[in-house]
């Protein structure tokens, strides 16, 4: 989605996903959150950055207990934002650490319908069934999570022959793929060798490494915008092209699933806007609690930005 410059009540052009929320009445809600958002979207919220969000123009939830096994007293600290949760496993780890907040495993949850309760992903979950909410385009419309089952692999089976080559598998509504050839000469959607088994698209893995500017420490600084594990996982599905209704017309995008987030690649954007992240953390929020607002287990603090040092977390989970 397009950012918002200062002010941030404007309508926002839906590129892809739901929507982006207004500007929410809600704070964040625990200071290590706050200090995570801000070294990214602090600087995008005040119109000193050209691109879009990492988390959102707020949060879209109160911080709420979650169901959490191994957690304090059974339950763990979380918020939602529209791109993301943030999420506190463990209040009495060192709340400086790079790991104290991490941004959960969403699009695996609204893929295969197994809300996880606990560390071990192979049995410590809710069934609830895969998400039938649109995760690219428009809502009511292919695909939905539920559709992008079929092309979850974790880890991947990556034929190292189409290395190198443009992507031009084409998912359709069927469940069938076939070829599309209109971008091929597009260096953006040239296949690499990526992690877990997958390939991914050049352009989302310059996405992944790009550099920008971020606000630590009360100054914004210009260094490596994410860390790809701790910002996105591992990839969990090879990159497709998909024709997707956005704003009411057939478009075609290039996506790819990772164990965090969704990417997207929209050729006719601005180039600041042609990858960009989904609204995972929105669409995880809708089919868990089946509307965009909810009663919070627990009361928020009102904070303001931090200026303590956060720095970018390294990609060691």
């Amino acid at each position: 989605m397009r950012k918002r410059f200062a002010g941030m009540v404007a309508a926002v052009v839906a590129a892809v996903g739901l929507f982006v929320s207004s500007v929410s009445a809600i704070g964040i809600g625990d200071t290590a959150f706050q200090r995570l958002w801000d070294r990214q979207d602090l600087v995008v919220s005040q119109g000193g950055s050209d691109r879009s969000w990492t988390w959102g123009p707020g949060p879209i939830s109160e911080v709420l207990e979650e169901k959490l096994i191994q957690g304090v007293g059974g339950n763990r600290r979380v918020q939602y934002f529209d791109k993301s949760r943030m999420e506190i496993n463990d209040p009495n780890a060192d709340s400086r650490s790079d790991w104290y907040v991490t941004n959960g495993l969403l699009p695996i949850e609204l893929i295969t319908g197994k809300q996880q309760t606990g560390y071990d992903y192979s049995k410590e979950y809710e069934m609830r069934g895969p998400a039938r909410i649109s995760a690219i385009g428009d809502p009511g419309n292919f695909p939905t999570y539920a559709d992008l089952l079929p092309l979850y692999q974790n880890p991947g089976t990556l034929n190292a022959s189409e290395l190198n080559k443009a992507v031009t598998r084409l998912y359709n509504a069927g469940g069938n793929t076939t070829e599309f050839t209109d971008y091929s000469t597009d260096q953006n959607t040239i296949l690499v060798q990526g992690d877990n088994g997958h390939g991914i698209a050049q352009g989302f893995l310059n996405f992944m490494n790009q550099e920008g500017v971020v606000y630590i420490n009360g100054q914004s600084i210009r260094q490596q915008l994410y860390s790809p594990v701790f910002v996105f996982g591992l990839p969990v599905t090879e990159p497709y092209w998909v024709k997707s209704k956005v704003g009411g017309k057939d478009v075609p995008i290039l996506f790819q699933v990772f164990e965090r987030r969704v990417l997207t690649y929209n050729p006719a954007n601005q180039p600041a806007f042609r990858v960009e992240m989904g609204n995972v953390g929105q669409h995880y929020y809708q089919w868990r609690y089946g509307s965009t607002t909810t009663t919070p287990t627990s009361t928020p603090a009102t904070v303001t930005p931090s200026t303590t040092t956060y720095p970018a977390p390294t990609a060691t989970p």
